[in-house]
């Protein structure tokens, strides 16, 4: 049964490998994450790219959350407890699939809160979107967000004040 939408998580590490992860339904959240995760490792091409995204997304609705589980998908696969922690070396791109188009949204990483999307930085292609338009999306913002952080200096505020916080300062 076709969905209304379909959202996965790649989580962009500063090797620019790509961890996906799709989304199922779950009892206690409505959707959310699912316990499978993909690989993609860099160097990697855009056909590559774009066949990446949508095997993560083939795997959508496959399997329900497993709302018993006190930990995300990410945090089993980095094995490193708590989402904030087990996030704040990667870059999360949000992709959501519809029946008309794709939205790609990139974060940056709150130190206190995890990864936030960037509101005022939403890519939308058209379903089905040119071959190499959604590998040229995903590959400029890893150049901006992995490679080149404008986020950098924000970064570097935030964790001062949460060393202020703390009293490590």
């Amino acid at each position: 049964m076709e969905k209304e939408f379909y959202t996965i998580s790649v989580y962009i590490d500063k090797d620019e490998n790509m961890i996906g992860i799709p989304c199922g339904e779950s009892d206690e959240y409505g959707i959310a994450d699912i316990d499978k995760v993909v690989l993609l490792k860099a160097p990697y091409s855009d056909k590559q790219i774009e066949s990446f995204v949508e095997e993560v997304i083939s795997y959508c609705y496959t399997k329900k959350h497993n709302d018993a589980s006190p930990l995300s998908t990410i945090e089993k696969y980095t094995k490193i407890n708590g989402f904030v922690n087990a996030t704040k070396e990667l870059t999360l791109i949000s992709i959501v699939k519809t029946a008309q188009n794709y939205s790609i949204m990139a974060t940056y990483n709150d130190y206190e809160k995890g990864p936030l999307v960037i509101d005022d930085d939403e890519r939308i292609l058209l379903n089905p979107y040119k071959k190499g338009e959604l590998a040229e999306h995903i590959r400029d913002m890893i150049q901006v967000y992995v490679k080149f952080n404008m986020f950098y200096r924000e970064e570097q505020e935030l964790e001062e004040e949460k060393k202020k916080k703390n009293g490590t300062i």
